[in-house]
């Protein structure tokens, strides 16, 4: 079967990392995957390279573009542009990476009379909590996709007309993928001292993301331990906002001293390389999140975890078992549990081992691919018995 794959943007991002990889699982299930995208970027480099065919359509609206009236200006015009793919293509699945795709792409598909998923990566600001729109959306899909328990709860409590047609899958990948990955040496590639003890962050330059809150606590564990350093890796993907929020951060560590302290990257191409190398890894969000891929990528490369209690990311840690876990934008929390890891060396190992484990038990690309197996059979079904239209 061929199925086409929507998504608003070809930038790299967590979300395009787990496309590229269901679009891989979809071929290992003996479908054929196409992209459908506003533009090139990362996302159609990479496709292009597994040899996974590409469509483009401008029109569809950019991800980071807020207005509601530019999202639903072309709307109409582009889910008739996706129905005409559709039928040349002979499509039999349309999944949306996004809710806000799926409004174009999932009419297409009703326009076309095939069957549509939505996949839903975001636990903030979601669109089901109106109720136009999470009408809208339940209509154009036959079958909901979320990337965590959290994320599908939080979806059912604004749309409960979505049960019976909404499930998680966990993104997942191949252990082998992290066979490659190298320890480097992060004390010679950015100038620290030897003794220096390295911990990481690596994310997108969102607001909610956490970095401004990391560097508070940061600022109070190296009066602690002045041979801390802070290595933030990540750059902006687009939009204005957080243009704006990567200026403040590097100014706030000026304004606390840290210019010495803290090494901005920006984006890397060998994020994983730095991932394997720190000493800690730490993922603070102030708001939920969803599933974070780079806490899945902590995990794998065996990397001691500090993150936030939030989102979905209790699916991923344990606390005190796999990881530790802290409340958002609580300081002294973050502090104390930065001192404590600093401290322990066998409560590091430790902690990694385990979390390496569970990445092994949880997270795999088997996992994730049987599971994708049974959303296109349930969706295919839904919609032969005609309850996915509901």
């Amino acid at each position: 079967m061929n199925i086409l794959f929507g998504n608003p943007t070809a930038i790299h991002g967590g979300a395009e990392e787990v496309l590229l990889r269901f679009m891989l699982a979809s071929r290992e299930l003996d479908h054929n995957p196409c992209l459908l995208a506003p533009g090139e970027g990362w996302l159609t480099e990479r496709c292009r390279q597994e040899r996974i065919e590409v469509e483009l359509l401008p029109s569809l609206p950019d991800v980071f573009h807020d207005s509601a009236w530019y999202q639903f200006k072309p709307w109409l015009l582009n889910a008739a542009k996706v129905a005409r793919i559709v039928r040349r293509r002979d499509i039999g699945i349309v999944h949306s990476n996004t809710p806000r795709v799926s409004y174009h792409c999932g009419l297409g598909a009703r326009l076309a009379g095939v069957a549509a998923v939505t996949h839903v990566h975001d636990i903030g600001d979601l669109p089901y909590a109106s109720k136009a729109k999470g009408l809208l959306l339940s209509r154009v899909a036959d079958w909901t996709l979320t990337v965590s328990n959290s994320v599908e709860n939080a979806v059912l409590g604004f749309c409960p007309s979505l049960r019976g047609r909404i499930s998680t899958v966990y993104n997942g990948w191949d252990i082998s993928v992290y066979m490659d990955v190298r320890q480097v040496n992060l004390k010679k590639m950015f100038g620290l001292e030897e003794n220096a003890f390295v911990i990481g962050n690596v994310a997108s330059m969102t607001p909610w993301k956490g970095q401004d809150f990391l560097l508070d606590a940061f600022a109070a564990f190296q009066q602690e331990r002045p041979e801390a350093r802070l290595l933030i890796v990540g750059g902006v993907q687009g939009g204005n906002v957080q243009a704006s929020y990567e200026r403040d951060l590097h100014q706030k560590a000026e304004r606390l001293g840290l210019q010495d302290s803290v090494v901005f990257t920006g984006w890397r191409e060998d994020a994983l390389d730095l991932i394997k190398s720190v000493d800690v890894f730490v993922h603070v969000p102030t708001k939920p999140d969803p599933l974070p891929t780079t806490l899945l990528h902590a995990s794998a490369l065996e990397r001691p975890i500090i993150a936030s209690n939030i989102g979905g990311i209790p699916e991923i840690v344990r606390d005190r078992i796999t990881g530790i876990l802290v409340t958002p934008e609580r300081t002294e929390e973050l502090v104390s549990a930065m001192r404590e890891l600093a401290s322990d060396a066998m409560m590091r190992r430790k902690l990694a081992k385990a979390a390496r484990e569970r990445f092994e038990g949880v997270f795999t690309w088997k996992n994730m691919r049987d599971g994708l197996g049974r959303v296109y059979h349930d969706c295919l079904l839904k919609r032969s018995t005609g309850e996915g239209r509901r």
